[in-house]
């Protein structure tokens, strides 16, 4: 049965731990810390083009700590529709009773970036690099307007991109090259003279493996070991995933570039089929792939019938209709041709049937020039 609900984008991996490694040091990051821990948080930041890294269990550990390295007079600023944990994280801003600002959208920053610093306040970014709804954060534009704010950061939630995306994407090659994620992707990297950037960083999706990174300058990564609660009062990622995670890096410098190769042509694929047969559905050259039903009852009978068909999808809350779900495709770089025929062909089926399930945005003949979504030609 195929299956798009894992978003292993590259496919999944099977590594048993070599016998006698033990699963736990026992001890908090704080005390002590594993050789091997350090080893993969740099070489993550390295990938990203950042300096430095410290590995945690979760992006929950690490969102919970890293406000914690905001200045007294920092206001922090959360872009529109930031994944919930790092949501959550921005709680512990709250209680250190600095602000806490939504961003509407990214044309509205440089005006709200002019107010704080009118009260001598340091702007502090949250955004996802990449949206599985939205597509990229427009980066460049968000550095350009911190650049005006001397000690700004600009902090990205990079899950979804690290391990897909990288350097230099062309309309041949649009995942680019080495998978190092969003920075990579938009061309930018921290010279030590514009805004301060870090990454917050799960392996989980691209490489597979449940860690996370926070990556960045040097000298914030060692304040941020030195006070950070949960290397203190949590334990530290296991022994095992500290391996696995190394091996997952270790695979990917030799495998990766096929892995993501391979992915693309799954994604101009599933695009292209599912045009063939009238659907054009969002998602742009990433691996999450949605179509958005024009109602709540058509997207709860069109999930139930590609399950019924043998084909698993992500019911997710939906974003272009509020109130109304989305069908999301998780494409990985293991699913086969046959597993996207047999998609566009129970599509295809239902289409036909049920014309009034599909919303114009999932239709050819709406093509939405404002959406960085939908593309039309489907590729």
């Amino acid at each position: 049965m195929p299956d798009f609900t894992s978003a292993l984008y590259l496919g999944p991996r099977q590594l048993p731990p070599p016998p006698g490694l033990l699963l736990s040091p026992g001890r908090p990051a704080a005390l002590a810390e594993a050789g091997a821990a350090r080893q993969v948080a740099n070489e993550v930041a390295r990938r990203q083009g950042l300096a430095a890294g410290v590995l945690a269990p979760s992006t929950l550990h690490l969102f919970h700590d890293v406000f914690q390295l905001m200045p007294a007079n920092g206001v922090l600023v959360l872009a529109r529709h930031l994944y919930p944990v790092g949501q959550w994280g921005s709680q512990q801003a709250q209680l250190r009773r600095l602000p806490v600002v939504r961003l509407g959208c990214p044309a509205e920053l440089p005006a709200l970036l002019h107010t704080y610093r009118q009260q001598g306040r340091v702007p502090w970014l949250v955004a996802d690099g990449w949206h599985p709804g939205l597509g990229p954060a427009p980066l460049a534009s968000y550095h350009a307007a911190l650049a005006a704010c001397p000690g700004a950061v600009l902090l990205l939630d990079d899950t979804q991109a690290f391990g897909v995306l990288g350097a230099r994407p062309t309309a041949t090659r649009p995942l680019g090259l080495g998978g190092g994620g969003s920075l990579r992707w938009a061309g930018l990297r921290d010279d030590g003279t514009g805004p301060e950037l870090l990454t917050i960083t799960s392996l989980a999706k691209g490489l597979g493996v449940p860690v996370a990174v926070l990556a960045g300058r040097a000298r914030r990564l060692a304040q941020f070991a030195r006070c950070a609660e949960t290397r203190v009062h949590s334990s530290p990622a296991s022994i095992w995933h500290v391996w696995a995670a190394a091996q997952a890096l270790r695979l990917d410098a030799h495998g990766g570039a096929a892995a993501r190769q391979q992915l693309g042509q799954r994604i101009g694929q599933f695009r292209a089929a599912l045009g063939w047969v009238g659907l054009r559905p969002a998602g742009g050259w990433f691996p999450v792939q949605k179509l958005v039903p024009a109602r709540a009852t058509a997207a709860l009978a069109l999930h139930q019938q590609l399950r019924q068909a043998g084909i698993a999808t992500v019911l997710l809350a939906g974003e272009q209709q509020p109130g109304v779900p989305e069908i999301a495709f998780c494409l990985r770089a293991d699913h086969s041709p046959a597993d996207i025929a047999r998609v566009a062909a129970g599509l295809g089926y239902l289409a036909r049937r049920h014309a009034d399930w599909f919303s114009c945005s999932s239709l050819p003949a709406a093509c939405h020039a404002h959406s960085r979504l939908s593309i039309c030609p489907a590729p």
